[in-house]
């Protein structure tokens, strides 16, 4: 399995228009990884979780594109995750000259809100809609998916995390979420994943929060996993999703992480798993 890291960052984006702080700042100096745009990723090369508005920027920097894209996976309906006009973009006079396989769109039913308030029909998106829930499972032509409850803000209440397994590998995109509740450690029981992507929106920040996690929440969440053989010795782990606020800048940050043995992802990172 090949994760394409299109986006590492939380909603804000590094650098964040608005701010001058340490890490947006020295992100605006010296470019380069410390770029961060907002968090998508590609599996292998026709799956998408998450497309906020940042997508088409990332597809066109990191030479991606979404011909073959045939499934998306959404987490929840926040703006940096699901931007509807990505899929108005899909209409067929948009892209005259090339034909695309219909689009199985798996998400919460919040999204599905979303969608239903955008003008563009199903069928002039070349979309078909797979609602689902919390711990629910979907059995897709090349993928087995399964959901986990993410704790996030609860009037998002549907947010999930993904479990993918293509048959030769086995990951958990693990974003946005607060540490997981104990309904959520009995799907992770001995999973063996292959690789886990973890969010550390809140970085640095010692003050726990019930919505993102902080390096202390992150490894306390992964010392969790290896605990029950959700993960092993074997299991490759990267944290993404980083706020300007709480984080800083790339080098820093690698250095922060791998002292806890986790790598830290950037934007056009190609993990094969």
């Amino acid at each position: 399995m090949k994760i394409t890291f299109l986006g590492t960052a939380a909603a804000e984006g590094i650098p964040m228009p608005y701010c001058d702080c340490p890490t947006c700042t020295h992100s605006r100096k010296f470019l380069g990884r410390n770029i961060r745009k907002r968090s998508t990723y590609l599996i292998n090369d026709d799956l998408l979780v998450d497309m906020g508005p940042d997508l088409f920027a990332a597809c066109a920097m990191h030479d991606v594109n979404l011909i073959n894209m045939r499934y998306a996976l959404i987490t929840h309906s926040h703006l940096d995750h699901i931007f509807v006009q990505n899929l108005g973009m899909r209409a067929r006079r948009m892209h005259k000259q090339t034909e695309l396989p219909q689009l199985i769109l798996v998400a919460p039913p919040s999204v599905m809100t979303l969608l239903n308030s955008y003008s563009p029909t199903d069928a002039g998106m070349e979309l078909q809609r797979y609602p689902i829930l919390p711990f629910d499972r979907v059995d897709l032509s090349e993928y087995k998916i399964n959901t986990v409850k993410a704790k996030h803000f609860p009037a998002v209440g549907d947010a999930v995390n993904y479990i993918i397994d293509d048959g030769k590998g086995k990951i958990l995109i693990a974003s946005d979420t607060a540490t997981y509740e104990e309904e959520a450690w009995e799907v992770l029981k001995n999973l063996k994943l292959d690789a886990l992507v973890i969010e550390c929106t809140r970085g640095l920040n010692l003050e726990t929060s019930n919505v993102h996690l902080n390096l202390n929440d992150m490894k306390a969440m992964i010392d969790k996993m290896r605990d029950i053989h959700a993960i092993t010795e074997t299991t490759t782990i990267y944290a993404t999703h980083f706020s300007h606020q709480h984080c800083p800048p790339h080098e820093e940050l690698c250095e922060v992480l791998q002292n806890i043995g986790v790598n830290c992802s950037y934007d056009g990172l190609v993990l094969e798993v």
